[in-house]
């Protein structure tokens, strides 16, 4: 085994050629130094290029079909519904369980799939990891801006109003008269909503500043805020529970009619992770633990984009600094991480960098592209973190899961089917889409030839046949089905919509088979998107606000600046310095690729399950591309074969037949 440890910084959707395009501008010096000493490639994502999917692929070595969870839901066999972003549905053995089996710790922080842990002799760390706002089971308390003036109504942002201070303890002498609001803290469990007191005070110059409170009483100040910096982290009690938050005050005019708050998410100071006792551990020598990070605020108008991009730094900062800490003081071997924020960045942002996108404007795209390379620079700073701490014996690895490309056209595939006669609804008035309300109880089952899971159960990737499998109906609504998909055809690109449509036993070819896998799977075209409106047509340009996209359309697919490949940077002893894989001549690695690999550097076997294969070309002393000799060899009794084939065969005609029998 080697001397070193092992590091896998995860970042989902981080693409190699923006990482490229950041590095030789100079805006990213820290993993620019990083590509000269490593692997860099582009990776095939497993089928569909998902986060729920694809996290495990890496850690498992197993392909979808394998392990499961291709879907934001896997159904269990006693019928419950499950998110695949959990341990309980993933069916198959992680590299980190592999390696404890053969003496080696790890440690697993916010990664997709690894909690509950199945380690005896490790620690997972946030295992959930659900990308989206409100989605951890364990925070205390969402993330909440506050607004004596609103722009929105959304669920995050809460009007409050100020009104002059009255009925409070130890008000300060002098300044302006003080104002007040209340600051409602909407907690996971409604048994423990709270209402905290902001105190607007302020002095010669008009109002400066925020006085968070838990009562009307300046004794129990949480925290002190002035604009535009984030306070100290206070701990607080939500319900028998502890946890921690800390605000930003991004928003203060002098007079004092308006004030713009956020507060972070509140998480607990312990019990969000196994062992238990390692998360307060890790609050003390670390600081508090943040889980999610989310550009929602900032594309609702809620917080200036800056703070957004704090909140990420200090969370990255907090994991790699984790990362040393578990391998150097609790003897890990191995560590491996997933950071969504990219992800979020990217799906607002990347398409406004190319010039094809359908709504691409050159007078907006200079400030998508600083909004983009603020979020990379996040990175880089995170990895000069990670760097100064590790040894020349270390192996460290940034890796996404997926890529991102830009959406030019939105499919609505529950309109495709009721237009073309596969799907029908009790009243034909209904939604055209999955997220509708009670979806399973508008379809007409006896007249529907197909259907589909509600939601984002399996997607719409996925359709169901309405007939006993092996039935002669059933072979003729799949058939049917196939050739309409095959030969749709988008009549503003003069293109086909999908790339391609597999019956269920096809499908294995990307590496899909199971209980959970779709009669039918489609992927779509480059640059094409699945929507869950209700629209009037079946296929249009892409007016959203999600801009870019990933999952449903072809993992090769490539733009301008975004991809639907994954990246994966090794670095390390033995391995390539500056070396990027000849694609062109050998084909892309697969994330399937990354845990057989990794296992191989390590020196211990791969998980039970693992499928891939090891990528012995990243690694000093193998070669894999080979060129044809030129010029040619001449060989007595071959060079003339070609056309003694031809005459034999057509010419005297040996053969019939219109095709050979080879």
């Amino acid at each position: 085994m080697p001397k070193g440890k092992l590091y896998v910084i995860g970042i989902d959707q981080m693409v190699l050629p923006l990482t490229k395009h950041f590095a030789a501008e100079g805006s990213i010096p820290t993993i620019a130094k990083l590509l000269e000493r490593s692997a860099a490639c582009k990776a095939l994502a497993s089928y569909p290029s998902y986060t729920c999917n694809n996290w495990p692929v890496i850690a498992t070595g197993a392909n979808t079909g394998t392990h499961g969870a291709f879907a934001w839901f896997i159904k269990m066999p006693d019928g419950q519904d499950v998110t695949s972003l959990t341990s309980l549905g993933i069916n198959a053995e992680f590299i980190w369980e592999a390696a404890e089996r053969q003496g080696l710790k790890s440690a697993v922080v916010h990664y997709p799939g690894s909690a509950p842990s199945r380690l005896k002799n490790g620690y997972v760390i946030d295992g959930f990891a659900g990308p989206a706002y409100a989605a951890s089971p364990y925070e205390l308390a969402a993330a909440e801006a506050y607004d004596t003036q609103p722009d929105l109504e959304a669920i995050p942002v809460r009007d409050i109003t100020l009104s002059p201070a009255a009925g409070w303890t130890g008000l300060p002498e002098g300044g302006p008269q003080s104002l007040q609001a209340s600051v409602p803290v909407r907690t996971k469990r409604e048994e423990d909503y709270q209402t905290w007191q902001a105190l607007v005070l302020g002095g010669p110059d008009g109002y400066d500043r925020v006085v968070v409170c838990r009562e009307k009483d300046v004794a129990t100040a949480l925290a002190e805020c002035r604009l535009d910096q984030w306070t100290d982290w206070a701990r607080v009690a939500i319900g028998d529970r502890e946890g921690t938050v800390r605000f930003k005050l991004t928003g203060l005019t002098p007079d004092g009619k308006r004030i713009k708050l956020f507060r972070s998410q509140i998480m607990p100071t312990a019990d969000f992770g196994e062992p238990r006792e390692i998360c307060a551990e890790l609050v003390e020598k670390i600081g508090p633990y943040q889980e999610h990070v989310s550009q929602m605020f900032a594309s609702l108008g809620a917080v200036d984009y800056q703070t957004c991009v704090e909140e990420a730094d200090y969370q990255l900062q907090w994991i790699v600094k984790a990362a040393l800490y578990l391998t150097k003081e609790k003897g890990c071997d191995m560590f491996f991480s997933h950071w969504h924020f990219l992800d979020d960045i990217n799906h607002w942002h990347l398409a406004h960098l190319d010039p094809k996108w359908v709504r691409y404007d050159p007078a907006e795209a200079p400030q998508h592209w600083q909004d983009v390379r603020l979020a990379y620079q996040t990175v880089d700073r995170a990895m000069a973190t990670l760097l100064a701490g590790v040894s020349e014996d270390d192996y460290v690895v940034i890796i996404s899961d997926h890529g991102c490309s830009p959406i030019n056209r939105m499919v609505f595939m529950e309109k495709f089917l009721f237009d073309k006669g596969f799907l029908v609804f009790k009243n034909p008035r209904t939604p055209k889409t999955t997220m509708v309300e009670n979806w399973y109880d508008k379809i007409d089952m006896e007249r529907s030839k197909v259907w589909l899971h509600e939601g984002v159960f399996l997607d719409t990737f996925n359709i169901y046949v309405n007939a006993p499998q092996g039935s002669p109906e059933y072979e003729e609504i799949q058939r049917d089905l196939i050739r309409e998909l095959r030969t749709w055809v988008d009549d503003k690109m003069k293109q086909t919509v999908c790339a391609f449509v597999f019956s269920k036993a096809d499908a294995e070819m990307v590496g899909l088979w199971g209980d959970q896998v779709g009669d039918v799977v489609l992927a779509l075209e480059g640059g094409y998107q699945l929507g869950r409106a209700d629209s009037p047509v079946a296929v249009t340009d892409n007016r959203g606000h999600v801009a870019s996209g990933h999952g449903r359309m072809k993992p090769t697919y490539d733009s301008t600046y975004g991809t639907e490949k994954a990246i994966f940077v090794l670095s390390g002893p033995g391995v390539k310095k500056g070396y990027e894989r000849p694609f062109g001549q050998v084909g892309h690695m697969r994330l399937l690729d990354v845990t057989p690999t990794l296992c191989h550097i390590l020196g211990i076997q791969p998980p039970a399950q693992a499928q891939g294969a090891i990528i012995y070309d990243l690694l000093e002393g193998y070669e894999i591309a080979r060129q044809r000799p030129n010029p040619t060899p001449q060989v007595e009794g071959l060079t003339e074969y070609k056309k003694w084939f031809l005459e034999h065969f057509y010419t005297k005609k040996l053969l019939t037949e219109e095709s050979i029998p080879c």
